[in-house]
């Protein structure tokens, strides 16, 4: 079996997933993160979330920011967050399905205009950008500096899925036109949900490289990025949207420009490796 008829089998496995997590209820990933829900040991409580919550669907790329304003959000006005991470495409889905929520967070902005396509938004605000490009081992001890090397047999390569995470998606727009996506795509070794779990992977060894946000590596000290030209174009254009869906417009409105506030949410962005523009920071 090819690689690629390999990535199509995933793909299809991943959207049966999907469909099952959205009838049982939360799966590993995506996951829910709510302080309304954690019990003072810092596990999760089985009781239901409140219903005063503001819910918001975030790609995993920006899980560990969001975290980090989610809880500066919560200490200064008291507000309970619940925050659902996991790839852009399901989490669209999710909502699709749903109509629930407050705030849709994708990695990618290309989300958004799907979903206000679908009438889904009733506003947008842009926050920052991240580049696509190469997770390593911290000292590049394979040597990996171009996309030649990801097609050697002793390199095992890893990526997020196409189909479901923003990550996948640029890179594979980025590398069609020129033909180097359908090579890439069959020297792949796995194809995984999210963006964290490519760098996962990396971390634990399970991968010589991955393709992954820059931004994505703050939070992986034993990592490092390595900036390929055939990745350059691939940019993500971050940004935060209002869903129709919100019970409480208004507090979601002000959750989101808290979070595109110089002083406040982007200085927290630009803190975990996202780019900011300098002239928005001062």
């Amino acid at each position: 079996m090819s690689k690629i008829i390999a990535a199509m089998l995933i793909s299809i496995a991943l959207v049966a997933g999907l469909v099952g997590w959205l009838i049982v209820g939360d799966g590993v990933s995506p996951r829910t993160v709510s302080s309304a829900a954690k019990t003072p040991g810092g596990g999760a409580s089985d009781s239901p979330e409140s219903e005063e919550d503001l819910r918001i669907y975030c790609a995993a790329s920006n899980l560990a920011v969001m975290d980090r304003i989610r809880q500066d959000y919560e200490q200064s006005t008291g507000t309970t967050i619940s925050v659902q991470y996991g790839p852009s495409q399901s989490l669209l889905a999710q909502l699709q399905l749903t109509q629930t929520g407050d705030l849709y967070l994708p990695a990618d902005d290309s989300y958004l205009v799907l979903a206000e396509d679908a009438g889904l938004l009733s506003l947008t605000l842009p926050i920052a950008t991240m580049q696509v490009g190469l997770a390593v081992k911290r000292g590049n001890p394979k040597r990996i500096a171009d996309f030649p090397a990801l097609l050697t047999n002793e390199i095992r390569v890893v990526q997020a899925n196409p189909d479901a995470a923003a990550v996948g998606m640029l890179t594979r727009a980025c590398l069609l036109p020129s033909g180097k996506w359908s090579r890439l795509a069959d020297a792949t070794t796995a194809f995984r949900g999210t963006v964290v779990e490519v760098a996962n992977d990396v971390h634990v060894g399970a991968a010589d490289v991955g393709i992954v946000y820059d931004a994505v590596l703050h939070s992986y000290p034993d990592l490092e990025f390595v900036a390929i030209e055939a990745l350059r174009p691939a940019k993500a254009q971050v940004a935060i949207g209002i869903l129709k869906s919100s019970r409480v417009p208004d507090q979601a409105l002000d959750f989101a420009r808290y979070v595109t506030a110089p002083d406040r949410g982007l200085k927290v962005y630009a803190e975990h490796g996202f780019h900011v523009a300098e002239q928005v920071l001062k």
